[in-house]
């Protein structure tokens, strides 16, 4: 199978939305870019349904998973348990480098804030996957690096296989497993 992983850039000019406007028009875009994705893939998917937890619920069989940022929107689905997660490559606070990832993981690859957004959107994404939050962080392991565009990662002894795109100056992952990945990128809404 092929999963059609959706990115939609965003301008953020000018809009002086409040922050629960803001986070709603985030979250229709982001809604916009799963209907591409399920039209790419040949699924119709019905009303997006949350469960008490607010982790997306299957509908007829399909998996979905939605991220979301200022500048970025992304979204997928798929016939097996998906996620996807995009983040901004900006600067944080050094102390969020041990929370992320262990002094093993970080041997795997350089100490530097583009690693830190690899590692971090790879994990997100599986931990979307699994159908658990951010507690699971820490338990969700980096288990090798492939290449530029890829993590393996391990969570109880199950393996997840990441693929990774670059956008401007954002990341986004996206669990693919053993399907093909293509990406499509979005011109933004006007």
């Amino acid at each position: 199978m092929t999963l059609f992983p959706v990115v939609m850039p965003i301008a953020s000019a000018g809009d002086n939305l409040s922050g629960r406007e803001c986070a709603a028009r985030l979250s229709r875009l982001a809604q916009e870019t799963l209907r591409v994705s399920a039209e790419k893939s040949r699924v119709r998917l019905g009303k997006l349904r949350k469960d008490g937890d607010g982790r997306p619920c299957p509908d007829a069989g399909n998996h979905w998973s939605l991220s979301h940022k200022p500048g970025c929107v992304a979204a997928v689905v798929s016939n097996d348990r998906v996620g996807i997660d995009v983040e901004e490559m900006k600067p944080r606070t050094n102390p969020l480098f041990p929370y992320v990832a262990s002094d093993e993981e970080w041997a795997l690859m350089d100490r530097s804030w583009d690693t830190f957004f690899r590692y971090w959107t790879a994990k997100e994404a599986t931990l979307k996957a699994i159908g658990i939050g951010i507690g699971g962080l820490k338990t969700c392991r980096i288990a090798a690096v492939p290449d530029e565009k890829h993590i393996v990662l391990d969570y109880r002894g199950d393996s997840f296989l990441v693929e990774q795109l670059r956008y401007g100056n954002h990341i986004v992952a996206v669990v693919k497993g053993d399907n093909d990945v293509d990406w499509v990128v979005l011109a933004p809404p006007q």
